[in-house]
């Protein structure tokens, strides 16, 4: 297996139809791929999914589990079942681009992780969130890239050698830090990031609020550990 692809869904029935038509056209450019979905929802994703990628001839599983536990958690227990040698971790709610997948895993070649940084227009509240975010980021982690973009790539030495904790939202800060501390080359990776046109937004004041809590929590633990 060269590609592992994991997906962690929650309630993306409007959408996981019109994800799946567009891995399916990348099936000629990636050729030897896996698709790995691990579902919390509480509505139909994951029977969609099962049926279109026996459909479509997509080959991979999906993994439904009882009860949401955090975007961290499912992408851990997607590592787990991943054989490729380079990991694409991507969501379902069609605003990255899926097209640009072969794009992620060409830039492997110059470096162990493809981190994306969104090319968005958000309003000015959501500006001063995400910039309030990326400074507390800075001052906690000295992370000056952009943390919260689920989009990204990184070969399987990076999978075997990281190990993080967090189950929340904040996983990705927590693996960028210890990837970065580890030695691994972190390349950026700019992309169109499109407003959300189907189903509803998983993000609110109250997700910033846990965001904040969890960063404070995960340097601490990495302050003892240390």
């Amino acid at each position: 297996m060269n590609i592992s692809i994991i997906v962690p869904t929650f309630n993306e029935e409007e959408t996981i139809e019109e994800f799946l038509k567009k891995i399916k056209e990348l099936k000629l450019q990636l050729k030897n791929f896996e698709l790995i979905i691990v579902d919390d929802s509480f509505d139909n994703t994951a029977e969609i999914a099962r049926s279109l990628m026996k459909k479509f001839k997509i080959e991979g599983s999906v993994l439904k589990r009882v009860r949401k536990r955090g975007k961290g958690s499912a992408i851990r227990d997607g590592l787990k079942l991943a054989k490729g040698k380079y990991i694409v971790l991507i969501d379902a709610d069609l605003q990255y681009p899926v097209e640009k997948i072969p794009a992620l895993i060409e830039r492997l070649k110059e470096c162990d992780i493809v981190n994306t940084r969104r090319l968005r227009k958000d309003p000015f509240h959501r500006k001063l969130l995400g910039l309030c975010f990326r400074i507390l980021v800075f001052l906690l982690f000295g992370l000056s890239l952009e943390t919260q973009s689920t989009f990204r790539a990184f070969r399987r030495e990076v999978k075997e050698k990281i190990d993080f904790k967090a189950d929340s939202w904040a996983w990705d800060v927590e693996f960028l830090y210890k990837a970065k501390k580890a030695g691994f080359k972190i390349c950026s990776y700019p992309v169109i990031y499109e407003e959300r046109k189907l189903g509803r937004s998983k993000i609110n004041i109250s997700t910033l609020l846990k965001m904040f809590l969890e960063l404070i929590k995960i340097r601490e633990i990495l302050l003892v550990v240390s």
